[in-house]
């Protein structure tokens, strides 16, 4: 089968698409052909090496995560899942699996769900990591309520587009950050205040908000502290805490890593019903991979970016 790999870390250059083979399935993994797999930030991190120190990669390896396919054979310890299921979820290396950017993939069963009926592979694909990250925040870390209030950095992203939707779906006031074109999506999806972070700064206008979902870090992140009512929680998917200054004003903070069991599922449950939908801004076909990786880093392409098997 062929596969998107790098044998050693630096930009674009180093990406190959390689002919590989993956062994039978053991243990709690699914052997899945994959039809479609989504690029996340986390990959372009991961090909330069950025993230060595945390994550490191054992070469050659196949790059991304986001992933959805069918079935093809499972193993010994598998249970719910049956050949020929449509199926969709996270194949990192990293998480056990052998990963999600190549016609098959191996993939750990508690890091796979049915697809939702009536969403692509595509966009099934665009939805694990972002969606997982914001149903995580939104439900596990924020606990967010009806009535209250919650800023989210980075609206038209990933993470930002899901749980802007999920947060309206919660019955939350919803303000967030967004630019160009992702205004005007971010209103599409519900928000209640958008600011155009190329020329207003959210943090004059926003003031005794409940709840701060960060996926932006820097400044935004920074500024977010002062916005939240004492008492108020903020959570960070993308930069690293103060603790003291959070314990001046009296706010509850989280640096959100590691995910609770299940919330794939959850994803899934919303997705079906409608609250959360998949945004697939361009699709590439493997050969095309390279460019697929440049359109992710210069945010070229508003939604998701998805390499179709």
């Amino acid at each position: 089968m062929r596969a998107l790999q790098i044998t050693e870390y630096g930009d674009n250059s180093v990406l190959t698409i390689a002919d590989v083979s993956l062994p039978a399935p053991i243990g709690s993994q699914v052997l899945i052909n994959v039809e479609a797999a989504a690029l996340n930030p986390l990959d372009a991190t991961l090909r330069a090496g950025y993230a060595q120190a945390l994550m490191p990669l054992q070469f050659p390896a196949t790059l991304g995560g986001d992933v959805a396919g069918v079935v093809a054979a499972l193993g010994p310890d598998v249970n719910g899942f049956a050949v020929g299921d449509r199926v969709y979820g996270n194949a990192y290396t990293l998480l056990g699996g052998s990963g999600a950017i190549a016609e098959q993939a191996l993939v750990q069963a508690g890091n796979l769900a049915p697809i939702p009926g009536g969403l692509s592979f595509a966009e099934a694909a665009s939805m694990p990591v972002g969606g997982t990250t914001a149903v995580e925040a939104i439900d596990h870390s924020l606990k967010l309520q009806s009535g209250q209030k919650v800023f989210i950095s980075g609206g038209s992203g990933a993470v930002g587009s899901a749980a802007v939707q999920l947060a309206k779906h919660l019955g939350a006031y919803v303000a967030t950050t967004a630019s160009g074109d992702g205004v005007d999506l971010v209103r599409e999806l519900g928000a209640d205040e958008v600011f155009d972070y190329t020329s207003s700064d959210f943090s004059e206008h926003l003031h005794d908000f409940d709840a701060v979902l960060d996926a932006v870090g820097g400044t935004s992140l920074e500024k977010s502290y002062g916005i939240l009512r004492r008492g108020g929680t903020l959570v960070s998917v993308s930069g690293a805490i103060d603790q003291n200054r959070a314990d001046q004003l009296g706010l509850t903070v989280i640096r959100q890593g590691a995910q609770s069991d299940g919330v794939l599922r959850e994803l899934t449950a919303y997705l079906a019903e409608g609250a959360i939908t998949a945004r697939v801004g361009r699709t590439y076909p493997l050969e095309e991979a390279v460019a697929a990786f440049t359109a992710l880093e210069n945010r070229s392409v508003r939604g998701k970016i998805v390499i179709i098997l």
